[in-house]
């Protein structure tokens, strides 16, 4: 469920795991020479390509539910409809995607809703670690508390100042900008917070815990073993 984040076999996109785009990297969305400083091993593309298993959802809005659930402070779980989340605050982050597969797009202009926003209405218990962040067709992934409550993580709505496209995870997509995309899935469907390590979808097949794209933190052998990191 990536552009860079995936599913279940069927859901995303930019970065679940190592998939490569379905474009010819030769052609219109070949890597281009890029003035800014990359994460090691990246290739900047021009623009965000279609990468995801299996068929784009459909979005029911009557049906649509965000959910904070997990160990948090006050044991509740907590459901957003759209009107609700809609409702919400809403801020902007410029912002570059890097895939785990090696490529990233610089400078995309996200808006949506801060992650924070929903971390301070529903905060999590004391021992709360991190989060297993979930989307459609049981896409999940490990994201530390850290990283889910950075000032620039984001509930993205909208790219470039249009609406998410259904392919690029409309309604809504997780944005962790300093992480690679197979942490931040597409059509985004809320978090579990927990008081230990849970693995997701692609951290279950080998992949990081962490996922810092400027570490390179691809694959489960480089875990540390410090608190916080594996």
């Amino acid at each position: 469920m990536t552009d860079g984040g995936g599913g279940p076999p069927a859901a995303h996109e930019d970065g679940h795991g190592e998939q490569r785009p379905s474009h010819d990297l030769t052609g219109p969305l070949a890597p281009y020479r890029s003035p800014r400083t990359l994460p090691p091993g990246q290739q900047a593309l021009p623009d965000l390509p279609v990468m995801h298993y299996g068929r784009v959802p459909r979005h029911r809005p009557e049906r649509w539910r965000l959910t904070v659930e997990g160990a948090t402070r006050d044991g509740e779980r907590h459901d957003l409809d759209m009107a609700a989340f809609e409702a919400l605050p809403r801020t902007s982050v410029r912002a570059d995607l890097h895939c785990a597969a090696r490529w990233s797009v610089l400078d995309n202009e996200w808006s949506g809703v801060a992650t924070r926003t929903l971390v301070e209405a529903y905060p999590p218990a004391d021992d709360v670690v991190g989060a297993l962040v979930y989307a459609e067709y049981g896409y999940s992934a490990t994201v530390r508390l850290e990283d889910l409550t950075s000032p620039r993580t984001l509930l993205a709505t909208h790219r470039g100042g249009e609406p998410l496209t259904p392919e690029h995870g409309h309604p809504v997509r997780l944005v962790l900008p300093h992480l690679y995309s197979w942490k931040g899935p597409k059509w985004f469907r809320g978090w579990e917070y927990v008081t230990e390590v849970k693995r997701g979808f692609w951290e279950e097949r080998g992949y990081h815990a962490v996922g810092d794209c400027w570490r390179q933190e691809r694959y489960s052998y480089q875990e540390e073993e410090a608190p916080g990191r594996g």
